[in-house]
């Protein structure tokens, strides 16, 4: 078999066909010519006796020097794909006995073997037989006048719109209530401030409000508001919300308010915080509501008007992420709709005027400046060689990356925009005048060897630590670094050098994969004498305050996730900070005394940094948005996203539309159909989303819950600085041979739970002993119970319980589980096969569009060299370093077969076989193949209806037909026939005989 890594020499050989202007679905070749495709010449055809003039495994004899060579290339290609052909392809075998079973179970046809059956039904592919058609327009009225309840259902039932869904009316007893409790804070400096403020916000109806980080922007002018309904006696009608980026921002600042106005968060005071699944709620009237913007998006299905908010308030809005884009397109439009409503924008580095010019209401709409008051002095990396500068004479590059710096983009992936490119090239033509009126030789060919490296000089950052260390006042020092990589070796230098190991300091590393417990100790001030290290990413500008902050190193790269539509993949590079960024960073030191901010980078670099960060919108894929937009029922997808502030490419939106529909998530009209409408429910992408379906219909529940809340949200796992290895050996450990990260996280959810039984003390030595975040094992738990909430709201299960039994009785069968992820992940496969390399042998991993790509360390997978099948199943694919697929399982042929793409049945040369979308090809029997394929269809009609109209599957009806066709299909992915040993060599004989039935 060859699986298409083209025709050309090598053991690798070449992708054909990369890169289709039409955007089609690239093909592998197959090699084998079959299945009808006319005018198809294989390569081996050039070495047919007949046609090859010369003698077997020789050339012809009219060939000579360099042609020879090349004949004998392409000679070996071909003989190997012959052999690939012959050994490679899983063989789909059945005993008799096996078949019977499967017959018996559930009566299919098998066919005749001569003919081919092109396979009309795939998943939710809206195209039913005429007798469904019938019974579908007999239900349509019926179902349209049972939309509306179903609308009130909800209401009823989802805590998320319990504070949306209160009716706003004036109450004289509060307001005089609210008004003599606003007496006592007259005295308060603040309370002058305050009149200025909302006088502007009372007299425009969009309001943009700026000022630098820490001023109290997110914490005071909500009170202003409150405060000065309270004052005018209308404190009952003022409802303010306030949206946050991050979870915990939403409950630090909530709590922050609550403190400064002497009450607890919640418990019916003035203000309160709602993030997914987790909920401290204000008194119903005169209250501020802190919510993550999602919140509000899950709002607007219900309520489009968003009718008892009086003020809404959107905070560091400068951000730009997909949902507060998507959010400023609803409110602008709103704002037409409903004249009482106030918008209030935030942020310490908004763009006014772009703001202004968007919302286009320039004679009303004010920015006001807000008051900052600390002072923080900035240092850049152009000052190391300035007499009387802290690193003069002390510090010299070294191990500069000697490769060409379009060697060294091709290695990290990069994929660079033309506009960077573009100040790029200014840079390097303006750099030679600016060094030379400012620095020495020596200093120039230092800031050279530094700008020339991609890589943040870690030796730089540890001697200016150094300096501060040993020149400055008492303060803590906070580092911004792009990623873990960077954080965890330059903790390793600072743990290298004698000073930083006493008691006198404290290192905390500040990133996701970091236990919570170790995070916190950022808040805590540490005893005199001892000073506060930070290193973090750019979790630091704005989610979380460190008071104590005096000192920051900018290291002037930050992390940013691309989306190359033309590959189809994602990308992660360190790529230069935004001004923004840099102003935020700034920011954080001082907050409570003058502070010092080193960036690392020039003054000619800083004048050529973007403004903003690109926009989410502009740079992540946009299918799970798509799905909200049809949800919300705001019009054509391509037309609504025009209207937001940087609508993104064309190409985009056109690919995010055919996956969407590639899913069956929407049909050719753009309207959501049945599989749509759920997956636009689910808080999840739609992948995910149609993996929580058929873990419910599969009945296998709980597992693939715990996979799903893992996939949407973060595996439990934390990396401690030191014990990488250890760590490695105990995911490993948890894997228990299963070749899959997706069980992994089910087996270590397990144990969890076990130890929980037992109690804390369990508890806390499982995760200690395991790396496990209990916070984010807590997290999943909530999360599935939420899935699971929304599973019996509409139909599919009939608990609320994630460990219903009914939904669980195929959930210790492994691999019907990974089954159901293939369901949910494909088309996301990869192929395994052997390594001929002698110095790495094992495997090497191949996807259709990219070729050969990487499992990423950390995954149980990544060493894994034994594998019972040839395919994988993937999460997520990104481009760094390299392609490195994330969250991988190992799955069978008849996973791919059932649960895959489109069916075809064909003959390839002298070979039977069955392939799904035509490049995942296995040889089988006719008989058997035609098998497959009935059973395939009528699984497909099952679901089809399942999904129109859900319900829950009767396992203890053996006799129905739903139980016949699912029991089937399980019985023959469990007691699928695996081939004993490695894959080294996949030989022919290590699989069962074929005995055709």
């Amino acid at each position: 078999m060859s699986y298409g890594y083209g025709g050309g020499g090598g053991r690798r050989g070449r992708r054909g066909g990369r890169g289709n202007r039409d955007g089609s679905r690239e093909r592998w070749d197959r090699g084998g010519g079959g299945g009808g495709r006319e005018g198809f010449k294989t390569p081996s055809s050039d070495f047919d006796q007949d046609g090859g003039g010369g003698q077997r495994d020789r050339p012809p004899p009219h060939l000579k020097g360099r042609e020879i060579g090349l004949w004998y290339a392409r000679y070996g290609a071909v003989r190997r794909k012959q052999a690939d052909r012959r050994s490679v392809r899983f063989v789909l075998s059945w005993t008799k006995w096996r078949a019977g079973r499967v017959i018996c179970r559930y009566p299919v046809s098998c066919g005749d073997e001569n003919d081919t059956i092109h396979m009309q039904f795939l998943y939710f592919d809206g195209d039913l037989p005429e007798e469904h058609k019938n019974k579908i327009e007999l239900k349509s009225d019926r179902e349209e006048e049972e939309k509306e309840k179903e609308k009130e259902k909800w209401r009823v039932k989802d805590k998320d719109l319990e504070y949306l869904f209160q009716e706003l009316a004036r109450d004289n007893s509060l307001d005089d209530y609210l008004k003599r409790d606003l007496q006592s804070k007259r005295s308060d400096p603040k309370y002058k401030e305050m009149l200025e403020l909302v006088k502007l916000i009372n007299s425009n109806r969009v309001l943009v409000v700026s000022g630098e980080t820490g001023c109290g922007k997110t914490t005071q002018v909500t009170q202003f508001i409150l405060d000065d309904h309270i004052d005018r006696g209308m404190g009952s009608m003022c409802r303010v919300v306030c949206t946050q980026p991050r979870r915990i921002s939403a409950i630090s600042v909530a709590e922050r308010v609550a403190a400064e106005r002497a009450e607890s968060v919640g418990n019916g005071n003035s203000c309160g915080y709602q993030i997914r699944l987790q909920s401290r709620l204000p008194r119903r009237q005169g209250s501020v509501l802190y919510c993550t913007t999602g919140i509000i998006l899950q709002w607007l299905r219900s309520d489009r008007l968003l009718s008892s908010i009086s003020h809404l308030v959107l905070d560091e809005i400068h951000e730009r992420n997909l949902q507060s884009d998507v959010l400023l397109i609803i409110v602008k439009e709103l704002l037409n709709l409903r004249d009482d409503l106030k918008i209030i924008l935030m942020s310490a580095t908004l763009n006014a005027e772009k703001f202004s010019k968007y919302f286009g209401v320039q004679p009303r709409l004010q920015h006001t400046e807000f008051l900052f008051f600390f002072f923080c002095r900035d240092y850049r990396d152009d000052q190391v060689g300035k007499p009387g500068c802290c690193l003069s004479g002390r510090y010299y590059p070294q191990n500069q990356d000697r490769r060409s710096s379009r060697k060294q983009g091709f290695w990290q992936g990069r994929n660079s925009r033309p506009e960077k490119e573009e100040k790029e090239a200014e840079y390097k033509e303006s750099w030679p005048y600016y060094a030379r009126t400012l620095y020495s030789d020596q200093t120039i060919a230092a800031l050279e060897m530094l700008d020339n490296d991609d890589k943040i000089d870690l030796e730089l950052v540890l001697a200016l630590i150094r300096h501060i260390v040993l020149n400055e006042e008492d303060g803590a020092i906070l580092v911004f670094l792009p990623g873990w990589d960077n954080i965890s070796s330059l903790n390793d230098l600072l743990m290298a050098q004698q000073m930083f190991r006493s008691d006198r300091f404290v290192i905390i590393p500040l990133h996701s994969l970091m236990p919570t417990v170790n995070q916190t100790q950022v808040f805590k001030r540490p005893p005199p004498g001892v000073r506060k290290i930070v290193i973090a990413t750019n979790i630091a500008e704005t989610s979380i305050t460190i008071d104590d902050v005096v000192y920051v190193i900018d290291g002037g790269k930050i992390k940013e996730t691309n989306f190359d539509t033309k590959n189809n993949i994602s990308t992660m590079t360190a790529e230069w900070v935004s001004l923004a960024n840099a102003k935020q960073r700034k920011g954080r030191a001082g907050r409570v005394c003058p502070g010092k901010c080193y960036h690392l980078y020039n003054g000619l670099r800083a004048s050529l940094l973007d403004a903003y960060q690109l926009p989410e919108i502009m740079r992540t894929p946009l299918e799970e948005l798509c799905l909200q937009i049809k949800i919300l029922k705001l019009g054509s997808i391509a037309r609504f996203l025009e209207k937001a502030l940087d609508p993104p490419t064309e190409k985009a939106v056109s690919l995010a539309i055919k996956n969407l529909l590639d899913l069956n998530a929407l049909d050719h009209s753009e309207n959501l159909t049945a599989l749509g409408f759920h997956l636009a429910r689910l808080p999840v992408e739609p992948h995910i989303g149609k993996l929580i379906l058929f873990g419910a219909l599969m009945g296998c529940l709980d597992p693939v819950l715990t996979i799903a809340a893992s996939l949407s949200f973060k595996d439990p796992f934390f990396i401690p600085l030191g014990k990488e290895k250890v760590a490695d050996m105990r995911r490993k450990a948890l894997s228990r041979n299963s070749k899959s990260d997706h069980l992994t996280i089910v087996n270590a959810f397990q144990g969890w739970e076990d130890a929980k039984k037992r109690g804390a003390w369990y508890e806390k030595d499982y995760c200690w002993d395991n790396f496990l975040s209990a916070n984010t094992l807590q997290m999943l738990h909530n999360m599935k119970g939420q899935f699971a909430e929304h599973l019996m709201n509409t139909g599919f299960v009939s608990s609320k319980d994630p460990k219903d039994p009914k939904s669980n009785v195929n959930s210790d069968n492994e691999k019907l589980i990974k089954a159901v992820i293939v369901a949910g992940l494909y088309p996301k496969v990869a192929m395994i096969r052997p390594s001929h390399s002698k110095k790495r042998p094992g495997v090497n991993v191949y996807t259709q569009a990219d070729g050969k790509v990487c499992i990423h360390p950390k995954s149980v997978n990544a060493e894994e060299t034994v594998y019972n099948y040839t395919w994988l199943i993937y999460h997520l694919k990104m481009r760094t370093s390299s392609i490195f697929l994330y969250d991988c399982t190992e799955v069978s042929p008849f996973s791919l077969l059932f649960f895959g793409g489109d069916i075809t049945i064909q003959k390839d040369k002298d070979q039977e076989t069955i392939a799904v979308d035509q490049w995942i090809v296995f040889r089988s029997p006719a008989r058997i193949a035609h098998l497959v394929k009935s059973l395939k269809k009528e699984l497909d009609l099952l679901l089809e209806g399942k999904i129109r109209n859900p319900a829950t599957v009767d396992w203890q009806n053996r006799q129905s037909k739903d139980c016949a066709v699912i029991t089937a299909i399980i019985d023959l992915i469990t007691t699928e026939e695996k081939p004993a040993g490695s894959t080294k060599g996949y030989d022919e004989s290590q699989y069962s005989k074929i005995l055709c039935i």
